[in-house]
């Protein structure tokens, strides 16, 4: 099951139309520039850096356990709030007009934020809502970020970003887009039942692209996009058909928006103010901001000297002691109940179950076949720390294919220094050295932020209302905080080290 990327709501599988806001989710659809309003979240330098794409192993099949509903800010949402910025648009974004030698300042309003978080995706403004103390920590959260995004802003203009031509064609071209949403938006709630695609009849779209100079506009248009996204650059001639109906409609939806003075709300304004405030941060971040904020090898070697806990040895010293207890006769269960660092190990007293050959990765899967019922291992290294084996049983069992195989029996005790990324539940767990790196890399940023916002112009108000979402439609009842609750494997492998 997917979500839909401009309203939140569940698709079932191949299905690209979201029906409920009418947005196309297929993958052709990236070339097109999303409707800029509908994300939100908080920024960090880092966020004009691509994030890295690392996933956990999966873990066996057989042990799938249902992921608890979440209450208050769950970590996934914590990621959302924390990276929802870094989610860039693939168009361009909006336009405010600057004055040129003049910096206007910000000053957002309590009536402003809860007009401006209301156009946020429902999965954010869900763990908003409430006088709860999670939701005014979140609601206080948001409030500094955006502080933040528009102090990034106001130093980009400072220094002539906005007046760049390229830029310019970004700001332009994302009005465009906040403008057009907003009226099919209105559409859509006068005839709730009308599909997005046929909010304006397609004989006035047509009408539209055979007006002088629209066809030369697009073709503009798609070449940006091509530019912007390179694996847009062989658009089939059916795609190409589909974006030039796509585009034609949001063209005429702006203009048909600007005929009923849909772009004189202060939503809208509000919505430009910010979106533009996010492309120019986003320029100025990776242009100016990123160097200064990486961390070097030397910060890294001497964080991980100042703190102990980090060194990798410390993992492997006490892994050693505890294998001379284990085969010195305690019990083997209560060790791994109270030592092991695998996620859910502890509960488990590190029962593996039964697994068979090539389920394990091969360290771990080697050292397990070597050893009789009864028997313990010497320390075995992985990429997930060191593991204490012990094999309780080994026997003949159906495999994947129902047909018998020899498979083990197995608990195992994992010392490792590795911990989950706090900002990227999403992502396998980190060394030692990454974590030396996120934490010199999360001051410097803190630093570098601290020093724009104290020479910025920027207020915003940190007590506002937030309109509780509606629940999507088809949305099944459990979910209504906003975080999709899927069967997820328990543990990660990528944490626990015993799969591939």
């Amino acid at each position: 099951m997917s979500v839909c990327h401009n309203c939140g709501t569940n698709l079932e599988e191949g299905q690209s139309t979201c029906p409920e806001c009418g947005a196309n989710n297929s993958e052709e659809a990236a070339a097109q520039p999303e409707p800029a309003q509908e994300t939100a979240a908080a920024p960090t330098v880092a966020s004009a850096a691509p994030a890295a794409k690392s996933q956990p192993a999966p873990a066996p099949k057989s042990r799938k356990s249902p992921q608890p509903k979440t209450s208050g800010m769950s970590a996934t949402t914590k990621a959302l709030i924390a990276a929802g910025l870094a989610i860039l648009f693939a168009g361009g974004l909006v336009f405010w007009q600057v004055r040129a030698g003049k910096s206007r300042g910000v000053n957002l309003t309590s009536e402003d934020m809860t007009i401006l978080v209301d156009s946020f995706p429902p999965q954010m403004r869900a763990q908003l809502v409430g006088d709860e103390k999670e939701a005014q920590e979140a609601r206080k959260d948001i409030a500094t970020n955006i502080r933040q995004v528009f102090a990034l802003a106001e130093a980009a203009k400072a220094e002539g970003f906005a007046d760049r031509p390229e830029m310019q064609k970004q700001l332009s071209l994302g009005r465009t887009f906040i403008v057009a949403q907003t009226y099919l938006e209105e559409q859509r709630k006068k005839s709730p039942a009308t599909p997005s695609a046929a909010t304006i009849p397609q004989a006035e779209v047509d009408a539209f692209l055979k007006e002088p100079g629209e066809e030369q506009k697009f073709e503009a248009f798609l070449a940006e996009a091509k530019a912007r996204n390179p694996q847009a650059a062989n658009v089939p001639e059916e795609q190409k058909q589909q974006l030039r109906q796509q585009w034609g409609q949001i063209m005429l939806a702006e203009r048909k928006a600007k005929q009923e003075g849909l772009d004189k709300s202060r939503k809208v304004e509000l919505q430009i103010m910010f979106q533009e405030a996010r492309a120019l941060a986003e320029a100025y971040a990776k242009e100016k901001l990123m160097e200064r904020v990486k961390a070097t090898e030397p910060e890294i070697d001497e964080y991980i000297k100042n703190h102990p806990e980090l060194d990798p040895a410390k993992a492997r010293t006490q892994a050693e002691e505890i294998l001379k207890r284990a085969r010195s006769g305690e019990d083997f269960k209560k060790l791994a109940g109270e030592y092991t660092t695998e996620p859910g190990g502890k509960e488990r007293e590190g029962d593996l179950g039964w697994f068979g050959r090539g389920q394990m990765v091969k360290p771990f899967e080697d050292a397990a076949f070597a050893l009789q019922a009864g028997q313990i291992s010497d320390i075995v290294e992985s990429d997930f720390g060191y593991h204490i084996i012990k094999v309780e049983e080994r026997g003949m069992k159906p495999g994947p294919d129902g047909k018998p195989e020899e498979q083990v029996h197995a608990r195992h005790i994992l010392f490792s220094n590795k911990v989950a990324d706090p900002n990227n539940p999403f992502a396998g767990p980190m060394g030692p050295r990454e974590q030396a790196r996120a934490a010199i890399e999360k001051d410097k940023q803190k630093k570098v932020l601290d020093e724009i916002l104290a020479k910025s112009h920027v207020t915003v108000a940190e007590d506002f209302k937030v309109t509780a979402p509606e629940r999507p439609q088809g949305m099944p009842p459990g979910m209504e905080e906003g975080v999709p609750v899927e069967p997820a494997p328990a543990p990660p492998a990528g944490q626990g080290g015993q799969t591939k």
